[in-house]
């Protein structure tokens, strides 16, 4: 009679086991449906159930990562990344996406960390060569950036943000046509990205090309009509034109979304000048230096402003 107590225990225990990773399994699958169908929260839910019955799952943890850092949840997935390595260190996608919540962050040198690691892993990974490339362009190390990127576009010429980040380091080194270039290759894989256009009106502007600057702060505006710099700088190119109307309707604009944009007020108030609104003029350029637009105070000077 003891002998078959203790067997049936063992074999509730035995059950007990099974049944347990049956559901944590079964969370595990509903989870990773729910992520495909892009039900974030509803993945998180069912990840957590899975995580009860078996927390030793490093996928499971990854997974909900995956899940929180869908929903702009950057520090809990960072957590749920950090505990997948623990569990399971040396697999790729987590380093590589924890980087990803790093540089989303601006903890710059933490995602070079994770690429860093990655690359190591996978050494032909061509967007974890562009997100390095990008982290070492916003801490100023261009040469280190170019190379990346550089690489990254060798090692996958499909993906568009390696060359706008590319695009970046060259208009930090005064080439804007080899920014356009870029942005041109880039936009022609991606043509809804609002910041191509963006930095691709800007040096357009440099060389003077107002026409083909205008046309990039239009598809700006098409695509983001809440971006008020696509104003600021459309306007900047209609005083460049010396159209001061309609220059002062895009400030207008622009100073709608964002009442400190210094260089709105400033061109606005040369703009006035233009047109002999002095009284303008002078408001405008007052506000402007205050803001602390660089050559505000010589406009205002030089306008005889009190």
């Amino acid at each position: 009679m003891k002998k078959i107590a203790i067997t049936l225990v063992m074999l509730f225990a035995l059950a007990s086991v099974t049944n347990a990773q049956s559901t944590a399994t079964e969370f595990y699958d509903s989870g990773f449906k729910k992520y495909e169908n892009k039900d974030y929260k509803g993945a998180i839910m069912d990840y957590d159930r899975c995580i009860e019955k078996d927390p030793t799952n490093a996928d499971a943890y990854y997974n909900r990562g995956m899940a929180k850092y869908s929903l702009a949840q950057d520090d809990a997935a960072i957590l749920d990344y950090n505990k997948s390595i623990e569990l399971k260190p040396g697999v790729f996608d987590v380093y590589y996406n924890r980087g990803l919540c790093y540089f989303w962050k601006k903890d710059y040198n933490k995602a070079i960390t994770d690429f860093n690691i990655a690359i190591s892993i996978k050494s032909d990974h061509g967007k974890s060569y562009c997100y390095r490339g990008a982290c070492n362009y916003y801490l100023a190390k261009d040469e280190e950036a170019k190379k990346d990127l550089t690489m990254a576009i060798g090692y996958d010429q499909s993906y568009a943000w390696s060359y706008y980040y590319r695009a970046l380091v060259k208009y930090a080194a005064v080439d804007d046509q080899g920014c356009i270039d870029d942005l041109t290759l880039a936009i022609a894989k991606s043509s809804n990205e609002y910041l191509f256009y963006y930095q691709c009106g800007l040096s357009k502007y440099s060389l003077k090309d107002y026409n083909g600057a205008m046309a990039d702060f239009n598809m700006i505006i098409g695509l983001k009509t809440t971006y008020s710099s696509a104003y600021t700088w459309r306007g900047t190119t209609f005083f460049a034109q010396a159209k001061d109307d309609n220059a002062i309707a895009d400030f207008n604009k622009a100073l709608e979304m964002n009442p400190n944009d210094s260089q709105a007020y400033h061109f606005r108030g040369l703009s006035k000048s233009y047109k002999k609104d002095m009284t303008g003029a002078c408001a405008d350029l007052k506000k402007a230096k205050t803001l602390g637009y660089a050559k505000s105070q010589a406009e205002w000077e030089k306008l005889g402003c009190k």
